[in-house]
């Protein structure tokens, strides 16, 4: 009877320690407790410490709050142009509504993974496979919007959906290798013809700007030249209209006697043939004698003539 009361007594401590232990509850940062009184949700506990009865009140699940990365398994997707494609994809997301998620979802991760599968499918089988190969930030833009509306029901909100991979079969990968090869071809000959057609006209514009200016050198020159004997034709009549005008001022005032040495002149030219007799009127020869050297020749003459007489 005394080794039965020791394990009586032992047996009531160790229940009372139990008790008293499971009785404190440690939350963490980044998470929530849910608290259920004989299996009914009650409060949802968030970080610190806390004390919950035993026995009558039970947390049931700790949630954790942060955002989760999930790797969604690789799926096939038949594209438009009935192309099959491989697809691997990363959602991010959190949760947000404690209670849908806990309670009004047997798995709302699983929910929320079945139908971004489905919501890919129906996204790429609109989409060519060009469309799909170059537009993976489209289809994430749209994933991430439709699934915004469908995962809001399951306590879930998705932060970020990103295509990883997209993958093709190895003969239409093949086929696309030759595609692209053969399109960077015609684009380096039509790069390598614009380039040629560029540089002749570049030659052809150069050519035709050094005529225009040979031309127009040719043409200042011309104007230059033609300014120069206009010039030169302004002074020459310049000068003859200064000796005009001289010779007329000196005929203004010694008209006669220029007349008279011109006919001095002729007279002269005539006398020198050997044949020649010149016969001069006496009013001719008075009008010689009123030239200074002449008039001194003839008085010279007429006074021989005198003394020969006497």
């Amino acid at each position: 009877m005394f080794w039965f009361g020791w394990i009586i007594i032992v047996l009531v401590l160790a229940i009372l320690f139990f008790t008293i232990f499971s009785s404190f509850a440690i939350i963490h940062t980044g998470e929530v407790g849910i608290v259920e009184r004989l299996g009914k949700y009650v409060r949802t506990l968030q970080p610190g410490f806390h004390m919950v009865l035993p026995y009558i009140y039970r947390i049931t699940e700790i949630v954790n709050m942060k955002q989760i990365p999930l790797k969604v398994s690789e799926q096939e997707v038949i594209t438009k142009d009935n192309v099959v494609v491989k697809i691997s994809e990363t959602l991010k997301y959190h949760i947000t509504d404690v209670n849908a998620y806990v309670y009004k979802n047997k798995d709302s991760v699983l929910s929320m993974v079945q139908d971004t599968r489905a919501n890919l499918r129906g996204i790429i089988g609109n989409m060519d496979l060009n469309d799909v190969l170059n537009g993976t930030e489209t289809i994430n833009k749209t994933l991430f919007e439709q699934l915004g509306q469908i995962t809001a029901g399951y306590g879930l909100n998705v932060d970020r959906v990103n295509i990883d991979s997209v993958q093709v079969d190895h003969d239409i990968q093949a086929s696309m290798n030759k595609l692209l090869r053969a399109s960077r071809e015609k684009e380096a000959n039509i790069t390598e013809a614009e380039g040629k057609k560029q540089a002749a006209i570049a030659q052809a514009e150069g050519e035709k700007q050094s005529q225009i200016l040979a031309a127009e050198g040719d043409k200042q020159r011309q104007i230059l030249e033609a300014q120069g004997k206009a010039e030169s034709q302004r002074l020459i009549a310049e000068s003859v209209r200064d000796q005009i005008d001289d010779v007329n001022e000196a005929l203004t005032h010694n008209g006669d006697l220029y007349l008279q040495y011109k006919n001095l002149e002729t007279m002269g030219d005539v006398a020198k043939g050997e044949n020649n007799t010149v016969v001069m009127p006496n009013s001719a020869i008075d009008s010689l004698g009123q030239i200074p050297a002449i008039g001194k020749l003839l008085n010279d003459s007429n006074n021989k003539s005198k003394k020969a007489n006497k």
